[in-house]
């Protein structure tokens, strides 16, 4: 009978939960939208513990063992609780600890970005590869490590942040409480948070955006503005112009610092806007150090929406398995 685990990816907008074999192939999912009024350490916890709850009772027929947790934040590794995360506003939640609780199935946490990487190294565009980072630009921007064909995590299981590395020296503030973050200048918040300035300072220059947005500037998200560059918009290209040279800039630190064989670039904000890649692609190119290029591939992810599913239950599977 084959092993099944539970993938679960709290990500900074969505909650997905899905069923994944010993393939990677995901059998059953779900994805439901997070509540933003509900954030902070109680009632959000509460919808993400029901739906994992009501998930898994759909699913009982499936003989789930483990459950894989995935969520955008700073982990503790030996406990399994919450230390920090950034866009659900949660500090020190016992997630591990409250979810064996609910379920009575052993529940492994990690951060998003470690899971979608297993994912991808296993299953994706990473697949036979031992030196890889995985970039993805949602909500917010993380990453995940993989050096010579090991999970790197880092010393405190924080490693991989790239979307907090300092790209504008006293910038914009950033959700983390930093500023100049490139999470606040190449994140779907962040792009939305400039162009809704922007669209504030001169609403005739930037119609096209408030018109994809309903009208309303309060409603211009990093997805209008996705729309709005795709119908022609100069204002558009010109802020995700800006957006692919901040995003570049993070890319290339990575390359010259990891020397990594592969990277591997997904995301809402890169689905969303798929010139991105090209533009983060050309911009490693030319500006990278040599030496740290001369074999890199610069790949679009594979498994989409089902990566931090498939990589969360992964890494249960061979924790408790």
């Amino acid at each position: 009978m084959e092993m099944n685990t539970a993938g679960i990816d709290i990500g900074g907008t969505n909650l997905r939960c899905g069923i994944s074999g010993e393939d990677g192939t995901v059998k059953s999912r779900m994805s439901v939208p997070l509540d933003k009024s509900l954030n902070g350490a109680g009632r959000q916890t509460d919808f993400v513990i029901q739906n994992i709850k009501q998930f898994l009772s759909a699913n009982g027929k499936y003989g789930v063992k483990a459950i894989g947790v995935g969520i955008a934040g700073q982990i503790d590794d030996k406990t399994g609780s919450v230390m920090f995360s950034p866009n659900l506003n949660w500090r020190d939640v016992p997630l591990k600890k409250i979810l064996e609780k609910e379920t009575g199935l052993d529940a492994y946490i990690t951060n998003d970005l470690t899971a979608i990487t297993y994912g991808e190294w296993k299953f994706g565009s990473g697949k036979g590869e031992d030196n890889i980072i995985c970039i993805f630009a949602g909500t917010g921007i993380g990453s995940g490590i993989v050096i010579n064909g090991s999970l790197y995590t880092g010393c405190s299981n924080a490693a991989g942040e790239i979307g907090h590395i300092t790209v504008v020296s006293g910038g914009r503030k950033c959700a983390c409480g930093n500023s100049g973050c490139l999470e606040a200048y190449a994140g779907g918040l962040g792009i939305a948070n400039i162009a809704k300035e922007r669209a504030a300072a001169d609403n005739k220059s930037f119609e096209n955006i408030i018109n994809a947005a309903g009208g309303s500037i309060e409603g211009v998200s990093a997805e209008t503005v996705a729309q709005a560059y795709q119908a022609g918009d100069k204002n558009a290209a010109a802020l995700i112009k800006e957006t692919g040279r901040y995003l570049s800039d993070g890319v290339i630190s990575a390359v010259n610092l990891l020397n990594p064989c592969v990277i591997i670039l997904g995301g809402g904000v890169i689905d969303g806007i798929p010139d991105l890649f090209d533009i983060v692609k050309s911009e490693v190119d030319g500006r990278a150090l040599k030496a740290s290029v001369l074999s890199l591939r610069i790949l679009r992810a594979a498994l989409g929406k089902d990566a931090g599913i498939i990589g969360a239950a992964g890494l249960a599977a061979m924790r408790y398995c």
